[in-house]
């Protein structure tokens, strides 16, 4: 699907029947000045009603099934996603030699031959020598960026729990205020700051709850910033996805150019540290050999699901089936890992998930 017609299918509903009726209600003066004058107007009238009729119950049928395939997209790709996020949180308890690089390796891996096999069958253009240079180097800061995301949160998830990680994460809509004012000149408003602002506050208090052992809680420590860190590159990411949209470049571009950054960041490393990989260690244990096929499988598809998701359905109104997965990974903190949250960590959630629900209820009740 095109950006424009994926754009034509997210026109809200409710604008088209308000603009079919402006027309109907500019109706020429002489028309009323002459309606007592014919014979049948009550047969008249409906003629003309019923077409309309016929084309707002399909237009509104049509959107209904479009929301529909949106809403079951994004509820896909929250749960692919889940799946991945709670799987390598417990191959890294298990497996504490594993390197976030390998995971970072296998989802570029994955990421290229599927996507441009697939942007071959749909005729896309992804040669970046066919994109203007400035566009070219949209696309390099998007994978330097893109890599650099990968890097902070995979290395965030070995320190803390993956429920806390996840929370803080989801804060990059609100850190998209700052990128876009910086990047694309959009003001920021103060409502965007105070968000941000009592935000980090929630995630102060999640911090508070630290282990004994002062290497482990130094860990904690890191693996905060580096997941905030990944939270505002990943805002960041969102703005450049958005320029590179906006200069006519498909949504495929963006995971295979990743998934090629990949490769030349791996042919880099194992050149000069070649230490850094652990792929032998995926042998080793079940758990590490299913991991590697859900990373490699759940990418291309989670990748997937999510771009056509956002092409049925608002953005706006899919996010909040999105923030769905912080209560699945919280619940899995529980189950799962055994982690034990106080009161500290419960304040600081509940004042996260409202700095995130609060621009939602504000613009619903626009």
């Amino acid at each position: 699907m095109s950006q424009k017609s994926a754009q034509k299918d997210q026109t809200p509903l409710s604008d088209k029947n308000y603009q079919l009726l402006e027309i109907e209600d500019q109706s020429p003066p002489a028309a009323t000045k002459n309606a007592h004058n014919v014979s049948h107007p009550s047969k008249i009238s409906m003629s003309l009603l019923e077409p309309s009729h016929v084309v707002e119950v399909e237009e509104e049928h049509h959107y209904e099934q479009s929301y529909v395939k949106g809403v079951v997209m994004m509820l896909t790709t929250t749960l692919i996603w889940t799946v991945l996020h709670v799987s390598t949180k417990y191959m890294f308890t298990v497996s504490p030699e594993m390197s976030p690089l390998d995971l970072i390796s296998v989802m570029g891996y994955s990421c290229v031959p599927c996507f441009y096999l697939y942007a071959k069958y749909k005729n896309v253009n992804v040669y970046l020598f066919n994109f203007k240079p400035k566009v070219q180097l949209v696309i390099a800061i998007r994978v330097v960026v893109g890599l650099s995301n990968n890097f902070c949160l995979w290395y965030g998830f070995q320190y803390i729990s993956i429920g806390k990680a996840i929370l803080i994460w989801s804060l990059s809509p609100l850190f998209c205020a700052i990128t876009a004012a910086i990047f694309l000149k959009e003001k920021i408003t103060y409502q965007s700051i105070g968000l941000i602002l009592i935000s980090i506050v929630g995630v102060y208090l999640l911090t508070l709850n630290k282990s004994d052992d002062p290497k482990v809680a130094s860990n904690e420590t890191l693996g905060y910033c580096l997941v905030v860190a990944s939270a505002f590159l990943y805002a960041l990411l969102f703005v450049l996805l958005r320029t590179m949209s906006i200069n006519g470049v498909h949504a495929f571009v963006s995971p295979l150019y990743f998934g090629t950054g990949v490769l030349i960041q791996n042919i880099i490393i194992f050149i000069f540290f070649p230490g850094a990989f652990h792929f032998s260690a995926y042998m080793d244990k079940a758990v590490n050999a299913l991991t590697l096929l859900l990373i490699m499988i759940g990418c291309v598809v989670g990748q997937y699901t999510w771009m056509t998701a956002i092409q049925y359905a608002p953005a706006s109104k899919l996010s909040p089936i999105g923030y769905s997965e912080n209560v699945l990974t919280i619940l899995s903190d529980i189950v799962i890992f055994n982690y034990h949250f106080i009161m500290t960590d419960f304040l600081g959630i509940a004042i996260i998930i409202l700095c995130l629900v609060t621009p939602l209820m504000l613009k619903s009740s626009e």
